[in-house]
């Protein structure tokens, strides 16, 4: 959860359980991964694991257990990042990562301020996200950002089509890649929080921390940044195409059960 600052008012939050968007008023906001779900199909966890399993000889049971243990070890990566950015601690049962902790932040010491788990939205279209770390270059209300996401993964970045080769329409001329997501991930957060604030993207990176291992266990970490283009155009597009299908997906607040 972020911080209070005074870049905007903050509106909208995000329930960390739910994973929900909700403004002041009472209204929910569609968050990226709901939007990206109009943009190519939703990632079937056990059809896929299925498939993996019989390519590689194993259970589906052991793939499924494999990536909950590499979900579970980037959040745990997360919110240390997090906690040490906001606060300098490191708690006693992440001292094993206290190097790579301080490692991957020591890249931001010379902004002029940053920022974590920014939670910005759009009104209009009600459509909000989760910023992992935006980092301001000065204090001008006009000055320029850069905006970063933190990834963990086991085999580095995918760049291969995975599933359906395009995305739908607007966006069908892009390859449907795990890159190409994250690209429009981090665009979609630049683009909310320029219209917030006034400020320009500068720069868009991927922060990489890449487990290193042997025999499967985890002996130290790889950390690199991989740059992203601005997309603002594309997720612009995206939005007011899927404008009404957002509104009509999220319920509207006099239809709720209490």
């Amino acid at each position: 959860m972020s911080k209070p600052h005074t870049l905007y008012s903050q509106k909208v939050t995000l329930d960390p359980v739910s994973h929900t968007y909700r403004c002041n008023d009472g209204h929910e906001y569609m968050g990226f991964s709901r939007f990206y779900e109009f943009l190519v199909p939703k990632f079937d966890a056990e059809f896929i694991a299925a498939q993996v399993a019989k390519s590689e000889g194993r259970t589906k049971g052991d793939v499924l257990s494999g990536w909950r243990g590499a979900t579970d070890h980037g959040t745990r990566i997360d919110a240390a990042l997090e906690l040490y950015a906001q606060t300098g601690q490191i708690l006693a049962e992440n001292e094993d990562i206290e190097p790579l902790i301080k490692h991957v932040l020591s890249k931001y010491s010379k902004y002029h301020s940053c920022y974590e788990q920014l939670v910005v939205f759009d009104e209009k279209t009600r459509t909000a996200g989760s910023i992992d770390k935006l980092a301001l270059l000065s204090n001008r209300k006009d000055g320029k950002f850069h905006l970063s996401d933190f990834k963990c993964f086991d085999n580095g970045m995918s760049y291969e089509v995975k599933g359906s080769p395009w995305l739908n329409y607007p966006l069908n001329y892009m390859p449907n890649t795990k890159y190409t997501k994250i690209s429009l991930q981090t665009s979609y957060y630049a683009l909310h929080f320029e219209k917030l604030t006034g400020r320009r993207c500068e720069k868009i990176f991927i922060d990489m921390i890449q487990p290193v291992k042997e025999k499967d266990k985890v002996v130290g970490y790889k950390n690199y940044v991989i740059p992203v283009p601005y997309l603002k155009h594309q997720v612009e597009a995206a939005i007011e195409h899927f404008q009404s299908n957002i509104i009509n997906t999220l319920t509207p607040i006099e239809f709720e059960e209490f």
